[in-house]
């Protein structure tokens, strides 16, 4: 899910969408980079709210990277 200007919405901020729960199927909230599908991660300049340069971009990747692997041991 995307915002007005293209933006890949994640976390706290997919939830406070209108349209939220009718994408999100899980009992529990997106981790924080999470995108509206659940384990898709997105990090970087392509999310909302996130800072941009190359080492936030880093940064949020690795956050990424952990989610991930917390996510594979739900499923």
């Amino acid at each position: 899910m995307k915002n007005e200007n293209g933006f890949i919405l994640t976390g706290t901020e997919l939830a406070r969408e209108k349209s939220f729960h009718s994408v999100w199927k899980l009992d529990r909230e997106p981790l924080m980079c999470e995108a509206s599908v659940p384990g898709i991660f997105a990090a970087g300049d392509v999310r909302f709210s996130a800072l941009t340069g190359i080492s936030s971009a880093v940064a949020e990747g690795a956050m990424a990277i952990r989610f991930t692997r917390k996510y594979l041991q739900e499923i």
